[in-house]
């Protein structure tokens, strides 16, 4: 219906010429209907986020009690999940233009949550400052995920090298002992610090729910029909003493 509003539509256009940096002649009509459509979802519809009643989920099976440490915030899914259930949080993300909305929603829904925001890259921040016994975040994917104000990565090493291997090796280091760490994330991310961490004690399959919207209406997976594919949260514990084995698990 949003479609058929004609100042809908210009300031739909004007976002897409403003975000994906293109004049709207240089798309056909098929791929100015898709720049439309993730532009609206972004302003007007649904994001994709970390479902809060996931994030709700991880929280019971992993039971933090100390604080959530979340370096990669995003939508706010994993925040209204810990502010549901009492878990104090720290957030970061680069993106400022977020702090307005995530002031908004804290004051909207649970103003006296125990939440702590940080609103700068990660890897510029010193987690020794602060007490958590679970790490739960789901960073971007290399750089197919790029968000505003998110520091310009060369390519995919250069993410490595200077975000994702320094952040996850600062937060796994400060994390509490008998504390874990979360990580959504692909299989190449995982294997990128994979030798770097303990074996882990288990790696959780998510159903990967397609974003389209004819196939959500339907209730369709990504994929051919027979075949569901999944997401992983690779889950890491950290041992209580040193030298203690971490037990390698799978669900």
């Amino acid at each position: 219906e949003a479609m058929k509003d004609p100042a809908t539509v210009r300031r739909l256009n004007k976002l897409v010429v403003q975000y994906k940096k293109k004049a709207l002649t240089e798309y056909d009509r098929t791929q100015r209907l898709k720049a439309q459509y993730q532009v609206f979802q972004l302003y007007y519809g649904t994001v994709n986020q970390f479902r809060p009643l996931i994030a709700k989920w991880v929280y019971t099976q992993l039971k933090p009690r100390v604080g959530v440490l979340d370096f990669s915030m995003g939508w706010g899914g994993r925040l209204l999940a810990a502010m549901s259930m009492g878990i104090p949080y720290i957030g970061i993300d680069a993106n400022t233009k977020l702090e307005a909305s995530y002031r908004n929603m804290i004051e909207m829904y649970e103003p006296t949550a125990n939440v702590k925001l940080h609103f700068q890259p990660s890897e510029q921040v010193k987690f020794s400052r602060f007490q958590y016994d679970l790490v739960f975040t789901s960073p971007p994917y290399f750089m197919i995920e790029e968000y505003e104000k998110m520091p310009p990565y060369k390519d995919k090493q250069d993410f490595l090298e200077t975000f994702f291997i320094p952040v996850v090796k600062s937060a796994w280091d400060n994390l509490i002992p008998g504390g874990h760490m979360a990580l959504n994330m692909p299989a190449e991310m995982y294997e990128a610090i994979r030798s770097l961490l303990p074996a882990i004690k288990a790696a959780w399959e998510l159903p990967l729910s397609n974003r389209h919207p004819v196939n959500a209406a339907k209730r369709a997976a990504l994929g051919s029909e027979d075949k569901e594919r999944h997401e992983l949260i690779y889950i890491w514990r950290k041992p209580r003493k040193i030298g203690q084995v971490t037990r390698k698990a799978r669900k």
